[in-house]
This record gives C-alpha cells, sequence and structure tokens, in this order.
C-alpha cells in the first residue's frame, strides 16, 4: 500500500505477511470456482491469523459443516479489493480490514453492507457496527513507562505529562510511522478528547515540535516497542497497548496508562460480488457471538466487541484488552470516517515535518 493510505499499524503488518502471502493465494485461487460451499477468507497472517483460525475459522466449519480456506492478504491496498471488483472477478468473500479502511472501501463501491438481523448484536457496542464492516477486535495506542524510574501509579497519566520533560525526563520513544501522534499532541496541548476531530494538523505539529528533541527513538515496527523495554532503551513509550503488554509480561519493568488511549477497531468486510456474500453473512454472525470473540480475545491481547465477551474471560485477561469497561471508559476512538477522508493529506504534513 501507498504511504499515504496507510495508518500506523496497518503499515507495519503489510510488510511482513506480503512474501508467504501471495505464494499462499496463488494456491487458493484455483479452487475458488470449485468452492461451493466453502469460503475464501483473508487476513493479515501471522499471530492474527493463528487466533482467528482458532476463535472463527475452525469452529464455524466444525458448527456448519462449511470449508473455509483462508489465507493471509499479499498486502492491506485497496487496490487489489477494487480490481477484483470492477473485473468482477472477486476472489475473496470475506477480509479483515481496518476501520478507516472499511470506510473508504465502503464509500468506493468496493463492499456489501452488513446486514445485523441475524444475530443477536445486544452485546455489541455500538460504533463497532458500521454500515461496510463489522469491528471484531480493538487495539489501542496508549502509553507505558519504566517502574525503575516512576513506581506504578507515579509516573505520567497524561500526554501532558508525557510532554513535560521537567517534571517527567528521560528517554522518550513514539511512533515514527503513518500519520503520528497527533491526537496525542493535541491532548497534551488542552484540546479535549471529545473535540479532537477534525484534527488541527497545524496546531499538533507545533506541539510536536516541542517534544521532538526529547524523542529518543522514532520506532518504525510493532516488535520493536517491546524491545525498546526489555532493552532498557527507553523510559517512555508511546505504542500498541498489545506490544506494550508483550513486553512486560517478557519482563519489562513497565507499567501501561490507558487514560488518554485512543482505540481502533478492525475486522469483517464483504467484498462487493463476493461469491457467497450469504454464507459470508453468517459467519460474520457467527464472529460476533461473545463465545467465539473470547476465544480470540485468549489469544490477542485485544478487545472484543461484544462485551458479552468478558463473561467467559478469566478477570486476569480482561484488565490487559482495551474495550474492558474500566479501560474503555478512558480511552477515545479515533474517529475512522474523517481519518478515511483525510490519511491522505495528513500522512504528506506528518512525513514532511517528521523528515525536516
Amino acid at each position: 500500500m501507498h504511504s499515504s493510505q496507510t495508518t500506523r499499524r496497518e503499515f507495519l503488518r503489510t510488510a511482513s505477511a506480503a512474501a508467504a502471502a501471495a505464494a499462499t493465494l496463488s494456491a487458493i485461487r484455483p479452487r475458488v470456482a470449485e468452492a461451493a460451499g466453502q469460503l475464501v477468507i483473508t487476513d493479515p497472517g501471522g499471530e492474527w491469523q493463528a487466533a482467528a483460525k482458532e476463535a472463527f475459522y475452525m469452529p464455524y466449519q466444525q458448527a456448519t459443516g462449511t470449508g473455509i480456506n483462508f489465507a493471509a492478504r499479499p498486502s492491506l491496498a485497496l487496490g487489489q479489493l477494487k480490481a477484483m471488483v470492477e473485473s468482477n472477478n472477486v476472489q475473496w468473500d470475506v477480509t479483515e480490514l481496518a476501520d478507516y479502511l472499511m470506510f473508504r472501501a465502503g464509500k468506493s463501491g468496493l463492499l456489501e453492507p452488513i446486514k445485523y438481523q441475524g444475530v443477536d448484536t445486544s452485546g455489541v457496542l455500538k460504533d463497532a457496527m458500521m454500515q461496510y464492516g463489522v469491528g471484531v477486535d480493538a487495539y489501542a495506542t496508549v502509553m507505558a513507562y519504566s517502574t525503575k524510574k516512576w513506581p506504578a501509579g507515579k509516573g505520567p497519566k497524561t500526554w501532558a505529562d508525557f510532554w513535560d520533560v521537567k517534571r517527567f525526563p528521560g528517554r522518550r520513544a513514539m511512533t515514527g510511522i503513518g500519520y503520528g501522534p497527533l491526537e496525542f499532541a493535541l491532548l497534551a496541548d488542552g484540546v479535549p478528547k471529545d473535540k479532537l476531530y477534525p484534527l488541527d494538523v497545524k496546531r499538533a505539529l507545533k506541539k510536536m515540535d516541542e517534544i521532538k528533541p526529547y524523542v529518543s527513538i522514532w520506532w518504525t515496527t510493532g516488535a520493536q516497542q517491546a524491545q525498546l523495554m526489555l532493552d532498557g532503551e527507553v523510559d517512555l513509550i508511546q505504542g500498541w497497548s498489545g506490544r506494550l503488554y508483550s513486553g512486560i509480561t517478557q519482563g519489562a519493568p513497565f507499567h501501561m496508562e490507558w487514560n488518554q488511549g485512543m482505540y481502533q477497531w478492525e475486522g469483517w468486510v464483504i467484498p462487493k460480488g463476493a461469491a457467497h456474500a450469504a454464507e459470508a453473512q453468517k459467519f460474520i454472525d457467527f464472529a460476533m457471538q461473545p463465545k467465539q470473540q473470547a476465544i480470540f480475545a485468549e489469544h490477542m491481547p485485544y478487545g472484543p466487541s461484544n462485551q458479552k465477551a468478558f463473561s467467559f474471560i478469566p478477570k486476569e485477561r480482561r484488565t490487559v484488552l482495551p474495550t474492558y469497561g474500566p479501560n474503555l471508559e478512558k480511552l477515545f476512538r479515533a474517529d475512522a470516517e474523517w481519518l478515511a477522508d483525510n490519511l491522505d493529506s495528513l500522512t504528506a504534513s506528518w512525513t514532511q515535518w517528521h523528515a525536516g
């Protein structure tokens, strides 16, 4: 995917899955024509796919008898989806997208609308049920700090604290990809979290000017975040909750702070003209069920969209998931639709600033 169409997280997942995915998908394509009673599903691959296999793919196959062929996508570019739809040669029945891409693809006429009549949605968070996609899990971008430098509960709690290098001196790490931590810069500058959008990019970058000299490392990969913590290279880090939690579980002496964190959805969409669209909808209904989402959350530290899933998740696991009540109330959701409409200009502004 072109960088102007890539957020912080999606950018990283693309490169790592590309080589293996291309070969796997080429093996799937010849089988699509004979896949009556089967579904072809693509996803980001890696650990995400392993969790989806246990939570969704195999259980659905066992419950319905419908075969599922699944593989990692070669990329997250919407160009491939667009080419399939426009050539009337759609190879996928279901694929996984981040919420902003759901809006981009839906507005471009590349997706079937999701129907919510076939499943109990009473426990599903309303903002996860979008017109052209349903959020199955939420990931959060938060901060973590070294408990060697500040005891748990005594470290920074807000982005204004993160920016306060006199009160909280230390080596900082922030993202160096996508459109950067613009929301956090605005929060540090006093903008309320319910007034962030539309983003005031000029104001955000001016605030970023203040912190730039104190950022020791601009990370560019998911694995790098946990490694920085484990190696003791930073005292304060802005990153993805799942990666930060991974570092902590491996022994990094850090405390993760949920306050003023940002969450985003990723989940299922049905390409326009999918060969088995009705069956695809049934699969999505199944994936919205609380027990299935609980299984996914046990394998990946992402928050289920169905709040009833927490009844099946051990208490100690709940506390590290973004959509767990006490955590969720501290977070704000990134405005996926606004980002979808403005991501190109945002990314251009960030790239120019970061290179300066």
